[in-house]
């Protein structure tokens, strides 16, 4: 059997530390609000193609435009169509920006390079509508993984999956609320990636507690989950590390909304590691601080039988 280590101590400290973080976070957003990138605004989008002769591309389009506030790049097509989707934030429709674009753009490949393909305003209701549905979407995936534990696990390892899930959550926007980095549909992306990591990696630990409450001989619930912990730590720290070798290096060696992304992918898995092995663990210990051995053998064969 493997050295036991008294996880179940920094459970409260964990607790406390996560809550001031949150706490901060909220604060943060009152305060100074999320930085909502171009895609949760109101503004222009433009769809422009520069002559194959000349040599761009996303980061050189996006250099050209460096002087111009609230701008995104993005490329479309092929990349052999050196067509570029560029997103301009306005209140309301004012030509004079798109002109200043357009001039930008001329100046650094030349005015007969440059071609306009599309130009469309979006309002700030569809922004708003925007916002909404990804709220939604986050909302939709938690209530999907917590019905997925719930029929593989019991209600309170789901709901402590969930708690998990939501901390991580929360651990990212405070982040990038206190950071005043710009959160975008990119950003949405990464939460959704950690939603997936984290619950895979809890998923892991609850199963190891699930096969230990048959098998150990304790006295409480909190060395089951205790040894379930110190069984799983290994596989759960390289995941990890291995993972962020490779976000890192995203992060170092890119621009602009994907190195975004990379910086919101490292915080989420740093905080889903942590979560899964402090945060979740901690709250189904607490939901069975009465729990008596007797009991736990059968806590998963007989259904009939009541765990609290």
């Amino acid at each position: 059997m493997k050295k036991r280590i008294n996880f179940s101590k920094a459970f409260l400290p964990c607790a406390i530390f996560s809550a001031l973080l949150i706490v901060g976070g909220v604060i943060s957003i009152v305060t100074r609000g999320i930085n909502f990138g171009i895609d949760f605004k109101s503004g222009y989008i433009e769809e422009v193609q520069i002559a194959v002769d000349k040599d761009s591309s996303v980061d050189s389009v996006r250099s050209a435009l460096s002087a111009n506030t609230g701008v995104s790049v993005k490329g479309i097509g092929a990349d052999s169509d050196k067509a570029y989707q560029i997103r301009i934030g306005a209140d309301k429709q004012n030509d004079s920006i798109l002109e200043s674009v357009n001039a930008a753009l001329e100046n650094t490949f030349g005015k007969e390079s440059v071609t306009v393909l599309k130009t469309d305003f979006i309002g700030s209701t569809l922004s708003s509508s925007l916002a909404f549905q990804s709220i939604l979407l986050l909302l939709g995936t938690m209530i999907c993984i917590w019905i997925y534990a719930s029929i593989r696990f019991r209600w309170d390892f789901a709901l402590g999956a969930i708690i998990a899930l939501i901390h991580d959550t929360l651990i990212m926007f405070a982040f990038l609320a206190v950071f005043q980095i710009e959160f975008s549909t990119t950003t949405i992306a990464a939460v959704l990636t950690i939603i997936g990591y984290s619950i895979n990696d809890t998923v892991v630990i609850l199963d190891r507690v699930r096969q230990n409450i048959q098998k150990l001989e304790v006295k409480s619930f909190k060395e089951v989950i205790d040894q379930s912990l110190s069984e799983t730590l290994t596989r759960s720290i390289i995941t990890t590390v291995t993972t962020l070798f490779a976000v890192v290096s995203l992060y170092i060696f890119t621009t602009g909304a994907i190195q975004d992304f990379a910086l919101a992918l490292i915080v989420g898995l740093v905080s889903g590691c942590y979560s899964s092995i402090f945060i979740s663990s901690a709250f189904i210990a607490l939901v069975r601080k009465n729990w008596k051995p007797e009991y736990g053998l059968h806590a998963f064969t007989k259904r009939e039988t009541k765990v609290n």
